[in-house]
């Protein structure tokens, strides 16, 4: 899998080193892949964790949400990532409902959703992230597709 420093984290989600630092090593509320093992080191994210945080800058930028309130949602949705491959969730949606429930929908599936909702779509964070995430050769693809047991 590959992982990226604080500094390209930074310029994919727009987060300043403070904030960055505040939501993943003084509140927790999206914790990096590889915390830092001393003194010099570096945190390290993977595509999942840079796309859970580019989601908590739209909840707070665009909705104000309190993201300390919605730890439960990072964590959830940290661990729902874990089996969702990069292309797999392109054409589809976020649907947050209220008191932290969400669901990941294709495009075609929402439509048939009822109720009281905020819905991200995930398209234009994906597009930004697979800049930057974007394999040089076929082979560095394996880590975008999550690991299934072979029996």
């Amino acid at each position: 899998m590959r992982l990226i420093k604080a500094a390209a984290v930074q310029a994919l989600t727009g987060l300043t080193s403070d904030q960055l630092r505040e939501w993943t090593s003084r509140r927790h509320l999206i914790v990096p892949d590889e915390k830092p093992s001393g003194p010099g080191s570096r945190a390290l994210y993977s595509w999942q964790t840079v796309l859970l945080l580019r989601l908590a800058v739209v909840l707070r930028e665009k909705f104000h949400v309190e993201l300390t309130s919605q730890k439960n949602l990072f964590l959830g949705l940290a661990q729902k990532l874990k089996n969702h491959s990069f292309p797999a969730l392109y054409d589809s949606v976020l649907v947050i409902k209220p008191g932290g429930e969400f669901t990941l929908y294709q495009y075609r599936e929402y439509s048939s959703f009822n109720g009281d909702a905020l819905v991200i779509n995930m398209n234009p964070h994906l597009e930004i992230l697979s800049s930057e995430f974007e394999p040089s050769d076929e082979s560095h693809q394996f880590h975008l597709f999550p690991a299934i047991a072979v029996k």
